[in-house]
C-alpha cells in the first residue's frame, strides 16, 4: 500500500510541461482514425504524466479515462514472462529442463522444448494468431495437449523466431506448476503485487470495470466498433491481457524501482536471443532489449483486433512510457518516441556504418523459404534478385551484411547461414522461414 501511495502522491506534483505531447496525441488520433488513447510516463519513482484522450466507444461517446481497460495484444508477454519467472524464484521451475518435466500428456517433441526456449522465442515453433474461440480456462490445456510435432518448424535453440504459440505453452507451464488457472496465476503473481488494479484476462471480469471497445478504421475510414468482441482463452498468455494506462504506469514503476524481484527483472532484461541482422537488439524474456543512442531500452509492443499498445523503459534512467490505443493495430509510434525524447537523456545519433559485403551471397541463396502458411520464393540472376509471395513478384535491394529490402509484404529480410555456412533461413517480420532443400 505504501508503494502505491507514493505513486499516487508523486503523480500530483509533476513539473514538466507535456503540452507538446498532448498536441501530438490529438494529431495522431485524428490522422490514424483511432478513437482514443492513454499515455503513461514514469520518471524515477513518480508518475510524471498520465492522461486519457478521445473516447472509449464511438457509438456512445463515452470519454476515455486513465482507468479504462484496453486489451494490450502482445505486450501481454511481459506479464506472462514475469509470472513464469516467479516460479524460478520459488525454486519450482528450471528454465533449462524440458517442459515435460512439469507438464504431462504432451506430444514428446513438444515436451522436449525448454521454458527458456519458449520465453526467448527460440523453440522453433510456428506462430499462430488468436481470434474467436472458447472462453473457458480449460481451453488452454486442451489446446496445448493437442499440439503435434509438426508445429515445430525450426530446429529448437537455433534461431530467434517470434511465436505467440510459444507463450501459450509457457502459460500452460505456469498453470500446471502453480496448480491454478493461468489467469489467476498471473493476477496473483504480477497484477496484484504491482498495483495493476482491474487487470485481467477474463472478458467477463473486464466488463465490470470501465472498458474501451475494440474498433476498426483508419486515416480514411470512420472508426467502427467491432462485434463480437474477439476472445480465445487458449491464446490469453500471448496477447490478451486487459490493462489500463494507470495499471501500466504502476507496473513500470514497480519494474524500475524494485517492486518486482531483482532476479526477475534481471532475467527479463538480459539478452537471450539475437535478432538476425541487428547486433544491438535481442529478445530477453518478454522484453526486447536494445541500445538507442547509447541508452539501454527494454520494450514490447502489441497489435491485435481492435487495439494496439507499446511499452518502453530505459531502466538505467528509470524512465518508462506506455501508450494504449483502441483501434486495430494502432500503436501511435510517434507519440511513444516523442514521450521518450522528452524524458530520456540520449547520446548523439550513431552514424551508420557503410554496408559491407559480409553475410551470405544472395546469388547462393535462391530457393523456397517456408514457415506455416507463408511461402516465399527467392530468385536470383547474377547479382539481381526478386522475391515472390502470394502470386506476386517484387524486386530486392541489397543493404549489405546479408540484409536485404524487398518491396511488398516481405519487406526487410536477413539471410542467415547454418553451421555449414550455407543459407538456412530467411528472417523477416521477426520470424524465420526455413529454406527447403533444392
Amino acid at each position: 500500500m505504501l508503494f502505491l501511495l507514493v505513486l499516487f502522491v508523486s503523480a500530483l506534483f509533476g513539473g514538466q510541461d507535456f503540452t507538446a505531447l498532448d498536441n501530438l496525441v490529438e494529431s495522431e488520433l485524428k490522422g490514424s482514425g483511432a478513437p482514443g488513447a492513454v499515455v503513461a510516463i514514469v520518471q524515477g519513482d513518480r508518475v510524471a504524466h498520465l492522461k486519457a484522450y478521445g473516447v472509449a466507444n464511438v457509438e456512445t461517446g463515452e470519454k476515455m479515462t486513465t482507468d479504462t481497460l484496453f486489451r494490450i495484444g502482445s505486450t501481454t508477454k511481459i506479464f506472462t514472462a514475469a509470472a513464469v519467472l516467479s516460479l524460478v524464484n520459488d525454486g519450482k521451475l528450471d528454465l533449462s529442463k524440458p517442459i515435460s518435466t512439469y507438464v504431462k500428456g504432451l506430444d514428446p517433441a513438444i515436451g522436449s522444448i525448454t521454458t527458456h526456449q519458449l520465453l526467448s522465442h527460440t523453440a522453433g515453433l510456428g506462430d499462430r494468431g488468436s481470434g474467436n474461440g472458447s472462453h473457458d480456462d480449460a481451453a488452454l490445456g486442451l489446446t496445448m495437449r493437442a499440439l503435434k510435432s509438426d508445429m515445430i518448424e525450426l530446429t529448437p535453440g537455433e534461431i530467434f523466431s517470434y511465436s505467440s504459440l510459444g507463450y501459450w505453452l509457457a502459460g500452460f507451464v505456469l498453470e500446471e506448476i502453480s496448480g491454478k488457472p493461468f489467469a489467476d496465476a498471473v493476477t496473483e503473481r504480477v497484477f496484484e503485487p504491482t498495483g495493476m488494479k482491474g487487470s485481467t484476462f477474463r472478458p467477463l471480469m473486464a466488463m465490470t470495470y470501465p472498458i474501451a471497445q475494440q474498433h476498426e478504421g483508419g486515416p480514411e475510414k470512420t472508426p467502427k466498433v467491432i462485434r463480437p468482441f474477439a476472445d480465445e482463452a487458449n491464446s490469453w498468455p500471448g496477447g490478451s491481457a486487459f490493462a489500463s494506462g494507470r495499471g501500466l504506469a504502476n507496473f513500470m514503476s514497480a519494474f524500475l524501482n524494485s517492486g518486482l524481484s531483482a532476479e526477475t527483472i534481471k532475467r527479463m532484461s538480459s539478452p537471450q536471443a539475437a535478432f538476425p541482422g541487428s547486433p544491438d537488439t535481442h529478445y530477453g524474456y518478454g522484453l526486447v532489449t536494445s541500445m538507442d543512442r547509447g541508452v539501454r531500452t527494454v520494450s514490447h509492443g502489441g497489435a491485435r483486433i481492435g487495439f494496439g499498445s507499446m511499452l518502453t523503459m530505459a531502466p538505467d534512467q528509470k524512465v518508462g512510457v506506455a501508450v494504449v490505443v483502441n483501434r486495430s493495430n494502432a500503436m501511435l509510434g510517434k507519440v511513444a518516441q516523442k514521450a521518450l525524447e522528452m524524458t530520456v537523456k540520449y547520446g548523439p545519433d550513431k552514424a551508420e556504418a557503410p554496408p559491407s559485403s559480409s553475410g551470405p551471397a544472395i546469388s547462393d541463396s535462391a530457393g523456397t523459404y517456408v514457415g506455416g502458411p507463408i511461402r516465399v520464393v527467392l530468385s536470383t540472376k547474377d547479382e539481381a534478385a526478386e522475391v515472390s509471395m502470394d502470386g506476386k513478384t517484387y524486386p530486392v535491394k541489397s543493404l549489405g551484411e546479408g540484409r536485404f529490402l524487398a518491396q511488398g509484404p516481405v519487406g526487410y529480410f536477413v539471410l542467415v547461414p547454418g553451421p555449414e555456412g550455407k543459407t538456412r533461413y530467411m528472417h523477416t517480420n521477426l520470424r524465420a522461414l526455413r529454406r527447403l532443400k533444392p
